[in-house]
């Protein structure tokens, strides 16, 4: 993977600003600068989302996909149900499907906790009828995918639909 200089240079100065900070344990700047790496490297992973459009077959334009981030800001879901439908929703508009694996690393972007039972989330939301199996991907992980009902549920702000 083939660093530009300016984000060496970002890395470098959030190094000195992490362990500058003489009120922390080792352990602590090393967590903060991890976390400050992680936000630099996906400032610039969220500037190429924000251009990147779906088409259909025709190479019509579809949407434009909406970063994570601004997803979340935009939205508000307030219970771990809800964010993990959050992601999925993000998911649907990038690459339709998800593991557990992809959940977790979307709650690193956003810089939430992540869930001890990541898995009883999904799966109460399958319950819900707003995520479904969709299948395994080649290393044999479950795969998921958000159905209609947990779309309109994310587009409407997270609000109960009266069952069909």
């Amino acid at each position: 993977m083939k660093f530009d200089e300016s984000i060496k240079e970002k890395i470098k100065e959030a190094k000195i600003v992490a362990f500058s900070v003489d009120m922390l344990s080792e352990k602590e700047k090393e967590l903060v600068f991890s976390k400050m790496v992680d936000k630099i490297l996906n400032s610039d992973k969220i500037l190429e989302e924000k251009k990147i459009l779906r088409t259909d077959n025709n190479d019509q334009e579809l949407e434009v996909v909406e970063d994570i981030q601004e997803l979340y800001h935009r939205l508000k879901p307030k219970k771990g149900l809800d964010i993990v439908m959050l992601i999925a929703y993000h998911f649907y508009t990038i690459k339709k499907s998800f593991v557990v694996k992809d959940l977790l690393a979307n709650y690193k972007v956003l810089l939430l906790p992540s869930p001890s039972n990541p898995s009883d989330l999904i799966n109460k939301n399958r319950l819900k009828g707003y995520i479904m199996l969709n299948g395994k991907n080649d290393k044999k992980n479950n795969l998921f995918t958000i159905t209609r009902k947990g779309l309109s549920y994310v587009k409407d702000g997270f609000k109960e639909l009266d069952d069909d």
